[in-house]
This record gives C-alpha cells, structure tokens and sequence, in this order.
C-alpha cells in the first residue's frame, strides 16, 4: 500500500512537470508556457468616448502563477475619471465613467482632452498596460444679435475637429423656426486659439459658419460670418463648457434669476428687448416672476408664475411663462415657451421655443440668458451696487423703420446710495457721441430688480445676478458679479454691467475679439471674431488675426486677414482707452476689394477709402472690457477678452486671403486614438 502511494505521487510530479514543458495552461490566465508576466488590454475604449458616457474595460494578466488579477488608474489625477471596481480578477472587467474636464484649462489642440487609463498588474506592479484616448466634452453655444435671429444649443466636440451630437433651438424674424433639432458639424482652432465653427441642422440641410476664439478650455468667443447664411444673421455670443453635466437634473433650476432678451415682437412688427426675473423651485414651478417688455414705446411689466421641464442629456429644457405674450390694445396675454439650455446651475441660456403654432401674430421671437441671483435673490438695497463698474449695452436706439441699431460701453461709478458718475460713448446708427453721466441716479429697494436714470433722461432696468458670477465667463471662478440692463425709454437695448475690479490694469498678453453685426455697409450682416498680442516693444499697440464675412449676400466663405490696433489711455477716466482696429480688407467690407492681396484700411480702392474703426475701450481689469465704434461707419459693439495658456501645436495658421509669405505647412501632431501602449518585462 506504502508502494502504491509513493508511486502515485511520483507519475502525478513526472506529469506536471510533463504538462508544465508541452504547452497546457498551469492555472487559467497564467500564459502557454509559464513564461515573462505581461498586461494586455483585452477590451479597448469604444470609438467615441463622452464624458460621463461609462463603458467596459478589461485587461489580461498571462503569465501569471498567483492569478492577481489588475488595478486601474488613470491620468491626470484627479481628473480622468472613475472605476468600477479598481481591481478586477481574471476575465473580470471594470466599468469606466469618463470625465467632464475641469474648467479654465489649457486650450490644447482642437479642445482635445486627452485621458491615459492603466491597468497594472497586482502580482508585480512593474508591469502595466494603457490606453489613451480623447473623452468628448459637451459646449452650450449662444448667438444672439440685433433683430430676432438667435440660436441656443448643446454640442459634443470629439476633441479631433468633430461634433458628433448635439440639439439646437432656432428662433427667427417673429415665429419660432426649429424646435429641438438635432445638430452636428466640425470645427477647428490654429495656434493662437482662433478658428471656426461650422454648425449644420441636417433635418433641413441649413449651415451656419462661425469665427471662433479660446479664451480657455472651458470658454470661447463665437460670431456668425456667413452674411445671412445661417440663421443668426450676424449674431454674437459664446461657448461654454456644461460642467453642469453630464447628470442634469430639474434640481439644478433653482433659485432666484435675473435674465435679459433682444428680439422681435410679432404684433407689433417691431424689434424689441425683454428683462425680467423669477424663481425656481428645482422641481419644476416658477414663481415670483416679472416680465419686462420694451419696444421703444415705454415699459410695460407682466407678473407672473409658470412651470418647467426637467433637463434632458444635453441640459435642455423648457420653460413656461404665463401670459407674458402680449399685443397691443385690447391687450390679450398668453403663455411664452423658452428652451433653456444648462451652463451651470446658474446660467440658463434661453430662446423662443412656441411650438403651438408656427406664425402667431403676438409672438415674440427671442434670445438671451437667465443668471442666478446668488444671495440678492431675497432682497436687496442700494448698496448691493456700490463702487466701480463697466457696461455696454447693444438694440435699437429709435422704433423708426421698426428699430434702428445702437450700442454704447462705457463705465460709472456707484456710491451706494443711489448716486452715479461715469461716461459712455453711445453709436447711435452711425452718429456717436460721448456723454457724462454725472448726476445720473438708481434705486434698489427690497429686490434684485431696480431702476436707473442716466443724464439726459435715459432710463433702465437694472437686474442684479450674483455677486460671485462671472457673467461673461460662467465658468471661471474669479467673477465679480454685476447686473443686467434693459432700456426703457424710447430705445430699447439690453447690456450687461461687470464690476471694474482693476481701472488701472492695462491689457496685456493676448486676447481674444469679437465685433458685432452692424447695418451700414452693403455686406454688413456678419460679426468679426480674432485674436491679438499685445506688444511689449510698442506700447499701446497690438497685432493678430480675424475673419469676418465674405464678400456679397449668403457667403459662406470667411475673410481672414492680418488685424492690428492702438489704444491710449484716458488719464481722466482711468480704465477708458480710445484707439482704432484695423484689418486688411476693412471691416466692415463697404465695397468689393477684388485686389490680391486684400487692400488695408486707409487705403483707396475701387473709387473708395475705408479708414481704420475708431473705437474705446472700457476695461474692467486685464483680463476683460468692452469697446463700441465711435465713428459713423456702424453701431458696432464688441468683447475683448484675456487668454489663457495656450497648448503647443495647436494647429496651423489658418491661409490669409494672400498670397504674401504665407507660413510652411504644419501638420498638427495627431490626436489620441485610443492607441495601446503595454508595458512587458521579465519576471
């Protein structure tokens, strides 16, 4: 019996010494043939990665006789995502949920954001396996502009020059034009952060084409340039990352709003702006809320409550004011729908949504945005606007015609009390003018929505937001807050007030531009967006590049050029420059300029001298002002704001429309493709 035992034993070693050199598996997992331990990805990332999107990840150990199984991790830290579990035995996956991207990063190449997962091996962490890939970041971009034309809408960006899904709102010209439509497109960046942005609506093979500027990763300047292609008409506005999302939920509307709307009043076949304020309960009612309308024929106020709708996955929503849509005498009042789309919890960016009919004679058709309130949502005095602030406000300065445009910056300052002093400098369609506001008084009285009369009789409502937002820049952190404005005299405008936290502060570094549409040139329906460099060997001059629209009706095609400017500083209103803009051909284009290369401001051509824009500046500290065209040419109004880091290799210079040296070909370094990198070393 001893003997058989002890023979058993024997043949079971010989054979697993047999197994062991002819190629059977020692345990499942552990390789072929008991050789190097190594970490291979067994399921890659799918195709596409969205933030927030989770999918399966799993990773095979071979080799390895303690069957340990892997660790995830990922990069960067702390913000590239999550696992589920972090560690996976043999043939077990984990489920990855990829991140939003912090805000205010770098811009780097086409918005990318590149994440690299690892799995590493528990049995010997020397040895790992990654994968890098781009995760898809979702954008609210808004356009607004003088009449009805705006479009609000969320769209994903690949990271690669793609948007690969998004839905947008259309309101156009006094009845509501595409409700909820789905919207693709592609969009790049050169290597100052300036590009363009195509946006197509394939349910009606309809495109729009943009200028495009990064201030960061989280933020970019937008102007449509197409001349009437689209269906913004020229409209202004931004993207802003939805950091928000990518979980929206109804309990995010909450609180008190302020918001502001320029637009179209179908009854009245006038242009028009709207302000008001409300409060959410972050389940779906509203209540508490005024509705200001201003056609140029005085103010007339609605209050009223309402409903919304929980966001869906892109952050869209709808809300539903009751009976603020009203005509003239006999006065009857219905309901107003508005899509919201989620910046943040308190930014709503906002269009007409009606969709009970197509063409209702009272419509109003328009675009703009609700801010939260922060802590004057309760109440609020005078004091809650006390020291130095910058403003501009863009509409229409008359109802002749159905309303002619204007725009004006400037800055005041504000004792708390209810007093103001400052300047402005108005653009009335073509006609400027400078003026003083002293002795121009507010009152604020137990709510964030007060009045302000300006010298020489203007009047405004004001609508406090909270003191801690950036209201150009949603994202960022360092905001000041402000207030909304809403003329209500016999213009109708609506502007925004920033507080001046540094008068002193000149620009510096590199900016990003945008200008608006304006009416007086013959090609005068598109927006200019660009980008400049301050210059540390010129004071108070700076040079870049912008596009703006091509030449005749319905051209998609943008005009890129070389742009420069100047500016001084007004030693009696620090925080005021005056200067000019120049680009080669003019902007705006008053008449055909079919010489090569384009002919710069200043210069005649075909029978005609266009000179530089003047303009002024109003700048709240280094990193943002606002500047309005003080000549004759256009009421045009517009942004500059500071970037931030710029990513090497963002891409290449766009071509100028000329032939003079142009800059060698660059080709941008290729973006993540989920390419698998595996670490194999010896045991």
């Amino acid at each position: 019996m001893k003997g058989r035992v002890a023979c058993s034993s024997f043949v079971i070693l010989i054979l697993a010494l047999f197994c062991g050199c002819n190629g059977i598996d020692k345990l499942p997992g552990t390789g072929s043939s008991g050789g190097a331990l190594t970490v291979e990805m067994a399921q890659a990332p799918p195709a596409s990665v969205v933030a927030g999107q989770s999918f399966g990840l799993a990773a095979t150990v071979l080799n390895d006789t303690k069957n340990g199984g892997v660790t995830w991790s990922c990069s960067p830290a702390g913000a590239c995502g999550s696992f589920s579990p972090t560690t996976t035995g043999y043939q077990i996956g984990t489920q990855y949920t990829p991140p939003v991207a912090p805000a205010n990063g770098p811009v780097q190449p086409n918005l990318a954001y590149p994440v690299t997962v690892t799995a590493t091996s528990v049995t010997d962490s020397s040895q790992s396996s990654s994968v890098t890939f781009n995760v898809a970041q979702s954008y609210v971009v808004s356009l607004q502009s003088y009449a009805s034309w705006g479009l609000v809408g969320s769209i994903t960006l690949d990271g690669t020059g793609k948007i690969i899904a998004g839905e947008a709102d259309v309101s156009a010209n006094g009845f509501y034009l595409y409700y909820n439509t789905p919207i693709t497109g592609t969009y790049s960046l050169d290597s100052s952060g300036h590009g363009t942005l195509s946006l197509a609506l394939p349910t009606t093979g309809e495109q729009e084409t943009h200028g495009i500027t990064a201030i960061s990763s989280s933020h970019l300047l937008v102007v449509e340039e197409d001349n009437f292609y689209g269906y913004t008409f020229g409209g202004v506005g931004s993207m802003d990352q939805q950091t928000a999302g990518p979980a929206f939920s109804a309990s995010q509307v909450s609180g008190g709003y302020s918001f502001t709307l320029t637009g179209y009043e179908g009854a009245t076949h006038f242009n028009g702006s709207w302000g008001g304020m409300f409060t959410a309960d972050g389940v779906g009612n509203l209540s508490g809320g005024v509705f200001d309308t201003s056609l140029g024929s005085g103010l007339v106020s609605v209050p009223f409550t309402g409903t919304f709708t929980p966001p869906d996955a892109y952050g869209r929503g709808l809300l539903t004011l009751q009976g603020v849509d009203c005509t003239p005498a006999p006065v009857t009042c219905s309901n107003a729908d508005y899509a919201y789309y989620i910046v943040t919890p308190e930014v709503l960016r906002l269009t007409t949504a009606n969709t009970s009919s197509l063409t209702t004679t009272s419509f109003a058709g328009n675009t703009g945005t609700a801010y939260g309130q922060g802590s004057l949502a309760a109440a609020a005095t005078n004091g809650a606007l006390h020291g130095s602030y910058i403003f501009s406000y863009f509409g229409f300065t008359s109802t002749a015609n159905g309303g002619q445009q204007g725009a004006a910056a400037g800055q005041f300052s504000a004792d708390g009390s209810g007093g103001i002093t400052g300047i402005m400098d108005l653009n009335a369609l073509g006609t400027p003018s400078t003026i003083s506001l002293a002795g121009s008084t507010y009152s604020i009285s137990g709510s964030p929505r007060g009045t302000l009369i300006a010298a020489g009789g203007r009047t405004y409502n004001v609508y406090l937001t909270d003191p801690n937002l950036n209201l150009l820049d949603p994202n960022n952190t360092t905001g000041s807050g402000g207030a909304l404005l809403l003329e209500t005299d016999a213009a109708n405008t609506i502007g925004v007030v920033l507080a001046q936290t540094n008068a002193t502060a000149a620009p510096t570094g590199g900016y990003g531009l945008i200008l608006s549409d304006q009416a007086n040139a013959p090609n005068g329906d598109g927006g200019l967006s660009g980008q400049f460099t301050v210059s540390t060997t010129s004071p108070g001059t700076f040079s870049g590049e912008a596009d703006f629209q091509g030449q005749g009706n319905q051209n998609a095609t943008l005009v890129t050029g070389p742009l420069s400017g100047t500016f001084t500083a007004d030693g009696a209103n620090p925080g005021r420059y005056t200067g000019t803009i120049m680009t080669a051909p003019c902007f705006p284009l008053y008449a055909p300029d079919t010489a090569s290369p384009p002919t710069p401001c200043g210069t005649a051509f075909n029978g005609s001298t266009e000179a530089p824009e003047s303009v002024s500046y109003y700048m709240a500290n280094e990193s943002e002002g606002f500047l309005v065209e003080t000549d004759s040419t256009a009421p045009v109004f517009g942004l500059i704001e500071q970037q931030g880091t710029i990513g090497s290799g963002t891409g290449a210079r766009r071509p100028r429309l000329k032939p003079r040296g142009l800059p060698k070909t660059y080709i941008p370094p290729a973006p993540p493709t989920n390419e698998v990198e595996t670490s194999r070393r010896s045991q």
